[in-house]
């Protein structure tokens, strides 16, 4: 029995030299294990990082370029809802009028390099290079861009078309809705790229009123140049960010007729560098020291949360600011104006919508870093002024809008209206230490007494705007007043009207 038992302790007996190579096997693969899994784990989390980056990186640039177009279109607005404008083309084609009012202004005051007037029948009878017009008439190609583009802006305006008395009129929409009856495309003009926008000649007041049929249509159109990707990227600040004609960019450019006509490109972020060079150092810590490495690894990855967290939280923020004057932006100004909206019932608010005077000039003038120096200065100037009576916010190029929840009664509101021009007036110095100056006009409306829900009170306060820019600019116009005399004195040239 001894002898047995010896035996069968000897047979099932683990060597201490086996011992340790179980353990080493066993930690072996246990570090194995854990490290192949925080690689995975690190190119998965790389990938996604950089996939999510590219993305986010094209949302804003598609983005900006919208923001660009949606200008050129609020551009046009001026002029083609406008009265005269149906009075002497539509109703009456005048040449002196499209030369020195219609394509003066959209030159002069907007800088827009190309215009097409196309009439009811889809013919080109005015085409204009900056101030240069040319009144002969053309059939222009069926299947070429300015053809669809000017067909496709006849098909927006009979969406949003209204009976009015006489004839036939548009739907009015505030100038952050202006993409509800403009067609925004990419066209090849001349051989040349370029962002275009197209909209129909409509009234304004309503005096005169369109026939039944298609409308005149008017095309703007800027190239795709060195000017424009500046001024993108003064939005973006991406690096590297170039045009060219071939389509292999992150954002190509499709032109009206489905053609491709160059793309967009830039140096992308690449987060996911990031991550490796924290996950590669872990796992070679993590290889000879498993216990202090999976510390070390719990202590990144709660590093790198937070820092995906502050991540998320400053791209929060940026998308409801305005990187340039860091005031609140369409989206945020928006959420702003609808809150207000919903209890102004119970707590009556006022909206002040602003245009810069003279602005257009300094960029012509001095270039496009004095421009953004002047809207950092307005910026600065307007938030001041209105402080805690209000949200000041930028919609875009020298537009701004005020929200005036502090108070509400006209005396108030001319006074604020006059602090705001006064000290907007004061003079700039540039960094090239030129001083210069701008002026502002403004038009102002009160809810639920002019207008109740937030697009309708937005509309009616642009509506006292155009008034008051109509009446010599550097005014102050409140909503009902458009028929009389604005407040305050004209600064700069007045609107052709």
């Amino acid at each position: 029995m001894t002898a047995a038992s010896g035996s069968e302790g000897k047979g099932t007996q683990v060597s201490p030299r086996r011992l340790s190579r179980l353990v080493l096997a066993f930690a072996a693969t246990l570090i194995g294990l854990s490290t192949l899994s925080l690689l995975y784990v690190g190119r998965i989390a790389s990938e996604e990082a950089d996939q999510q980056a590219a993305v986010t990186e094209r949302t804003l640039f598609v983005n900006a370029l919208k923001d660009r177009q949606s200008l050129i279109a609020r551009d046009q607005l001026s002029v083609s809802r406008w009265d005269r404008s149906v009075k002497y083309i539509t109703l009456k084609f005048r040449e002196a009028f499209i030369e020195e009012e219609f394509v003066g202004s959209l030159w002069f005051d907007f800088g827009h390099d190309r215009t097409f007037l196309f009439d009811p029948g889809g013919e080109i009878v005015m085409s204009a290079h900056e101030d240069r017009v040319d009144f002969t008439r053309r059939t222009a190609d069926p299947a070429g861009d300015l053809a669809l583009i000017a067909k496709r802006a006849v098909e927006r305006h009979n969406a949003n078309r209204i009976a009015i008395a006489g004839g036939y009129g548009q739907k009015q929409v505030t100038s952050s809705e202006v993409g509800r009856i403009a067609e925004f495309a990419i066209a090849e003009i001349d051989g040349e790229p370029m962002i275009a926008t197209a909209m129909a000649v409509v009234p304004d007041d309503e005096d005169v009123a369109l026939p039944d049929g298609a409308p005149f249509i008017v095309i703007s159109a800027k190239p795709i140049d060195g000017d424009l990707v500046r001024d993108l990227n003064s939005q973006l600040d991406f690096a590297d960010l170039t045009f060219s004609s071939g389509a292999g960019g992150k954002v190509p450019l499709v032109s009206a007729s489905g053609r491709a006509i160059g793309s967009f490109d830039w140096k992308g972020a690449a987060p996911g560098s990031h991550i490796w060079q924290v996950v590669v150092p872990v796992s070679i810590l993590l290889s000879s020291l498993l216990a202090l490495a999976s510390l070390f690894i719990v202590h990144h990855i709660r590093r790198l949360s937070l820092r995906l967290e502050e991540s998320e939280q400053r791209n929060r923020a940026l998308a409801l600011r305005d990187p340039l004057s860091g005031l609140a932006n369409r989206l945020s100004f928006g959420h702003a104006l609808e809150a207000a909206a919903e209890k102004a019932q119970g707590s009556r608010f006022a909206v002040i919508a602003g245009d810069l005077d003279r602005f257009k000039a300094i960029n012509d003038s001095w270039g496009h870093a004095a421009g953004d120096l002047v809207i950092r200065t307005v910026a600065a100037r307007l938030t001041e002024v209105v402080g805690t009576s209000g949200l000041v916010g930028r919609i875009g190029g020298d537009e701004f809008v005020i929200l005036v929840d502090a108070f509400s009664d006209r005396a108030r509101l001319s006074l604020l209206a006059s602090q705001i021009m006064t000290a907007v007036g004061q003079p700039i110095t540039l960094d090239n230490g030129i001083t210069t100056d701008v002026g502002i006009s403004l038009g102002i409306a009160v809810a639920p007494d002019d207008a109740a829900g937030a697009n309708a009170i937005m509309a009616t306060a642009d509506r006292a705007l155009y008034a008051s820019k109509d009446g010599g600019r550097g005014r102050t116009c409140f909503a009902g007043d458009e028929g009389g005399e604005p407040h305050g004195h004209a600064h700069g040239a007045s609107h052709a009207a």
